[in-house]
């Protein structure tokens, strides 16, 4: 009888410690914003004035937009929008180790969407 009072209580402390964890991660659930989430926009502006921080890849190769060529690309949420006027080469080899055909970017944009179009006046520190 006392096996069995030490098999269960054995069974109700690790899984207590299982689902409990250790107590020092202290999440705070109240730092939701509403305009972007670690430091991302998560829409478009109803005025469609962007300006804040996105996600800038290749459409084809990285955000699955189903274009036949390799082209410049940003994500805000879960919307993914061309680049107008801006060539993926622009900003360098686009098929390079660290190039838009092979990574996500996070980057600072400015400019205006139009339909499903970006049409960036400001990249990054760049002037377009």
């Amino acid at each position: 009888m006392s096996r069995i009072y030490l098999l269960l209580m054995c069974f109700l402390i690790s899984s207590q410690i299982i689902v409990a964890g250790c107590g020092g991660c202290r999440t705070n659930k109240r730092h939701t914003s509403p305009k972007s989430v670690l430091g991302l926009l998560e829409k478009v502006p109803a005025n469609d004035r962007v300006e804040g921080n996105v996600l800038v890849s290749c459409g084809m190769c990285n955000f699955l937009t189903g274009d036949n060529d390799c082209a410049l690309a940003i994500k805000i949420g879960s919307r993914v929008l061309k680049v107008e006027g801006v060539g993926i080469d622009d900003h360098g080899d686009s098929h390079a180790s660290d190039g838009y055909c092979n990574v996500i970017k996070k980057k600072y944009v400015e400019g205006i969407v139009r339909k499903n179009l970006f049409l960036p006046t400001k990249m990054d520190a760049a002037k377009i």
